[in-house]
């Protein structure tokens, strides 16, 4: 969105590449997505963790826009306050979408794929009683999410926080995104989510979407051709 050049190296999760010896000593937490930049002091910082990455990279480049400026202004004040509310939150939040729901879908593909052992599975062709419970945890973290962030403490705003996206969108968006992207299910099996669909949607139209969720979208026709 920012068009701020920048090197993409690979790293695969599933392969634990993320998990090397290497990989640990530049980033000590093994965590992905993780940057390697100059603040502008001449010397490297090395970082880990969406949120903190974001913050940073705002904090950096002064791109107010997504992410306020500490200051005095109590509109920014306030803006960047409910952001953080939000990224405290992330991973009680939206994130259990990815750690409960995407991530032992994945694992089960890539360990039919020889990737992993097949430990945490699950699969969209597996008994009725199963894919009521996932759907169940599907909807029950949207309907918290969407009532805590997008209709009880935000008013009438297209975004979490404002009518602009901010780093908090961008952090709870992909989370959600993936539902429907890999596995297939569509939020309009409940019409009490009208709100969510409609914020996702918005979400589509920033600028680049489909470019950065590629990967998504072949995940998701991997995964369900496998069903």
């Amino acid at each position: 969105m920012k068009k701020e050049p920048f090197e993409c190296i690979s790293i695969n999760p599933m392969k634990g590449e993320n998990r090397t010896a290497e990989y640990r000593a530049q980033f000590p937490l093994g965590l992905i997505p993780a940057i390697e930049d100059d603040p502008g002091d001449g010397e490297t910082i090395a970082l880990s963790e969406a949120s903190a990455i974001m913050i940073y990279l705002c904090d950096k480049n002064k791109w107010n826009d997504m992410y306020p400026s500490s200051n005095n202004n109590p509109s920014d004040i306030r803006q960047r306050a409910l952001i953080n509310e939000y990224i405290s939150h992330h991973n009680e939040s939206t994130r259990l979408m990815t750690r409960k729901v995407i991530f032992p879908g994945l694992s089960g593909l890539f360990a039919a794929e020889g990737n992993l052992s097949p430990g945490m599975t699950h699969s969209l062709s597996s008994s009725p009683a199963d894919l009521m419970k996932l759907k169940s945890t599907i909807r029950d973290t949207a309907k918290r999410f969407q009532h805590k962030f997008l209709v009880n403490s935000r008013g009438s705003s297209d975004f979490i926080v404002g009518d602009t996206p901010t780093i908090a969108d961008l952090l709870a968006y992909p989370d959600l995104a993936q539902i429907p992207q890999i596995l297939g299910i569509d939020y309009v099996e409940w019409p009490e989510l009208e709100e969510l669909r409609q914020w996702l949607d918005r979400m589509a139209k920033l600028p680049y979407h489909d470019d950065v969720h590629r990967t998504a979208t072949k995940l998701g026709k991997l995964y369900q051709s496998k069903l």
